[in-house]
């Protein structure tokens, strides 16, 4: 379960990471971008409320780019490739960004004759910007309603909506200029812009655009400072910047989310998820349901009951690394892309790290929620013990939903026939029967009863069992549940007697052959 409060910083850096995923950025990009944009934003003289709305624009500026993105797909193909020319792209500059559309369409038609590429092409560019404008209109909008969800101020969701505009008037979709664009925008579009492009071209050339489109995308005096101080700014911004590293720059005060808070943050990027596509819009949400309904019916302990619907709304985080082109195929998917789908719990479990120790518990299920019992699953191919009651759940909550949801190569399936399939599962080994019969069940379905915990267990005793056998005495596990010793005392003598041990080496044990024990693996 989280703690009762998590700095908002926090999620600002998963909702990071998954932008960075969306749009095809290199590893920790938006983490580096915060980076130079807080170091520019003081060399720059910006008070502590300019570098605050720094602060949450860097982290937060993509927010909103998963909004329609089946029309990018559609208009333009892989809308990840686009991302990538367009962020080294001067969005000013037609020929440029000629040149970006024209790559685009020549990846979207790569199969058709190529007598027909250049119609094609043409047909293209005549309804580019149309087809764009109200997209990124959308992704503008949407960020600032995540802005809102996450609690931030008006003023800090303003800057939101503008993440495509430019100092001279140039940009999207209204056209903004000058000081009309909030100064973080301004400093942020800089930072990030100069850090694609030394990636990219090396520093020499990254000066020379940066001097070039001074006045142009980048308001003069801002760029001038940036020159100024280039070497001292840029210094190990190519180096990896961890958690700490970042919660480090948040001006003071920081603002902590409660438990309910937690919940709306953890629903906002639910549905930044599921908007990427249409048969996807409440997926997270019904498998959140389902799966924490099921543990409910199981007798999970409250804390796994809570990351199992945490897991829920999050579970498809790292599906954002997918192109969208891939996941609308009406045909089978190619190897290649199938090796990158089975990659989506890895790069979701690595987006979890953001929430520290308080967030291992989920990034441990999101990471297995496509694993089976016997092995077939993915990314790991665990099996067995590795797979935990919720981690079993949510697999099953997963399975029931997306089969009861049209895909572009199916039709939905109804209730009984998506029961019916996951029974299938469980007869060869896939799925283990009492989550999948407790899924069933919440989902209203007629089901077998959901068996009790391993040797009726009660969810304290759990509690108690998996603290033991992680090495705490009985005095450190009363101290962590907020119990007396004598009570956490009796919780022990209870649940050895009712799994047959005596030793807490027996205890641990059972715990790990019941897949009771929380693994500390890391995805990296």
């Amino acid at each position: 379960m989280m703690a009762n409060s998590v700095r908002r910083a926090d999620f600002l850096m998963l909702l990071a990471y998954a932008t960075d995923l969306a749009t095809g950025a290199e590893r920790d990009f938006a983490l580096r971008g915060c980076v130079l944009s807080m170091r520019l934003a003081k060399v720059a003289g910006f008070d502590v409320e300019g570098q605050r709305g720094v602060f949450h624009q860097a982290l937060l500026r993509y927010a909103g780019c998963n909004a329609d993105t089946h029309l990018l797909a559609a208009a333009f193909g892989d809308e990840i490739a686009m991302r990538q020319d367009l962020a080294h792209t001067d969005m000013g500059n037609h020929h440029q960004l000629v040149d970006v559309f024209v790559r685009a369409f020549g990846r979207l038609y790569a199969d058709r004759p190529a007598t027909e590429l250049p119609a094609l092409v043409e047909h293209g560019l005549s309804h580019a910007l149309h087809t764009s404008v109200p997209i990124l209109a959308g992704h503008c909008e949407v960020a600032q309603r995540i802005g809102v969800r996450l609690g931030l101020s008006p003023e800090l969701c303003a800057g939101l909506g503008q993440i495509y505009e430019r100092w001279d008037g140039h940009g999207l979709p209204h056209g903004l200029k000058g000081e009309a664009v909030a100064p973080a925008v301004r400093l942020v579009t800089l930072a990030q812009d100069v850090v694609v492009l030394l990636s990219l071209r090396g520093k020499d050339a990254m000066l020379a655009a940066i001097a070039e489109r001074r006045d142009g995308a980048y308001e003069a005096a801002l760029a001038d400072v940036f020159l100024a101080h280039a070497d001292e700014l840029i210094a190990g911004i190519d180096h990896a910047f961890g958690r700490a590293d970042i919660l480090a720059l948040e001006p003071q005060p920081h603002a902590y989310l409660e438990d309910a808070a937690c919940e709306e943050a953890y629903l906002a990027i639910a549905d930044m998820i599921d908007m990427r596509m249409p048969f996807t819009f409440g997926h997270s949400r019904a498998v959140a349901a389902l799966a924490e309904a099921a543990a409910r019916r199981l007798g999970l302990p409250q804390t796994d009951i809570a990351a199992v619907r945490n897991a829920g709304l999050v579970h498809d985080i790292g599906e954002l690394a997918v192109p969208v082109s891939t996941w609308m195929k009406p045909s089978p998917l190619s190897p290649r892309e199938i090796d990158s789908a089975h990659l989506h719990p890895y790069h979701g479990e690595r987006a979890l790290a953001a929430l520290g120790a308080e967030g291992r518990p989920e990034a441990e299920l999101v990471g297995n929620h496509h694993e089976r019992i016997d092995g077939s699953g993915y990314h790991r191919g665990a099996r067995g013990p590795a797979l935990s009651p919720t981690a079993r759940v949510l697999a099953a909550a997963e399975a029931f939903q997306t089969a009861r949801e049209t895909r572009p190569y199916r039709d939905a399936l109804s209730d009984k026939a998506a029961a019916a399939l996951l029974r299938q599962a469980v007869e060869a080994g896939r799925l283990d029967a009492e989550a999948v019969e407790a899924v069933l069940g919440a989902a209203g379905q007629p089901s077998r009863r959901a068996k009790a915990q391993p040797a009726g267990l009660t969810p304290r005793e759990i509690e108690v069992l998996r603290l033991i056998a992680s090495g705490l005495t009985a005095k450190e596990a009363a101290q962590r549940l907020k119990i007396s010793p004598k009570t956490a005392d009796n919780h022990i003598q209870n649940l050895y007697a009712k799994i047959g041990v005596t030793t807490r080496a027996g205890a641990a044990l059972y715990a790990l052959e019941q897949g009771l024990v929380r693994t500390q693996s890391s995805p990296d």
